[in-house]
């Protein structure tokens, strides 16, 4: 059994440098180009996904059908959503991204930049806008992810040849990184997890052993 996260493919906000969140934003031509040349890197390593595991927000969910190769052909371009998608997409509601609050869809740089150097420069410092959420929130929820998946195991509910597909997002992939490594929170944008990059993780029974390591850097770095 393999299990692999993988970040969502770009969207507009995403080249405009606009913080997304928890806000519904549909993939862009290029996301879709991401995720279908990420089908085909999986597909030459033997890792098609046996089951997807998405955020409830379309850009992820539309990403998962793409790279393991789920037809959306009879969906409407740009409106998948956790009502209106294929079956075979479990959503778990906990791989959402980091929300921003009132900050969502807008260009921070341009507007606050001392806000953006807070959040990403300074993690063990931050103070969430109105109705964001703060670090320790998106970590749990991540936690809460590599949880059930370790329950599941234990339990059995996956096969040998199963390949696990988790869909997520930025904020979110860094903190289930911090809560499997444990690492301290001024460290929790040191790596880079471009849109439609790949991390496999390694969940052990008891959790003393959690890793992870990059199968993939993905594509062009986005927000």
């Amino acid at each position: 059994m393999r299990i692999l996260l993988v970040r969502h493919g770009q969207t507009d906000l995403n080249v405009q440098k606009r913080l997304q969140g928890s806000s519904e934003i549909p993939l862009n031509a290029r996301g879709r180009q991401q995720a279908s040349l990420t089908h085909e890197y999986l597909k030459s390593q033997g890792l098609l996904p046996t089951k997807v595991i998405s955020s409830p927000l379309g850009r992820a969910i539309e990403t998962g059908c793409i790279i393991a190769g789920i037809d959306i052909s009879g969906f409407n371009e740009k409106e998948i959503t956790r009502d209106y998608k294929p079956e075979a997409i479990e959503i778990d509601d906990d791989l959402i991204e980091m929300a921003f609050g009132i900050y969502e869809k807008r260009n921070m740089g341009q507007e606050n930049p001392e806000f953006l150097h807070e959040c990403f420069d300074r993690p063990e410092g931050y103070n969430p806008p109105k109705d964001g959420e703060c670090y320790d929130e998106v970590v749990a929820r991540a936690g809460n992810v590599v949880e059930r998946l370790r329950k599941r195991i234990n339990s059995g509910d996956f096969s040998e040849d199963d390949v696990i597909l988790l869909v997520s997002h930025g904020a979110l992939s860094h903190g289930m990184f911090e809560y499997i490594k444990k690492t301290p929170r001024d460290k929790y944008w040191a790596v880079d997890f471009n849109n439609c990059a790949i991390a496999e993780l390694f969940i052990s029974s008891d959790g003393n052993s959690d890793d992870y390591t990059f199968i993939s850097d993905g594509f062009e770095k986005n927000w």
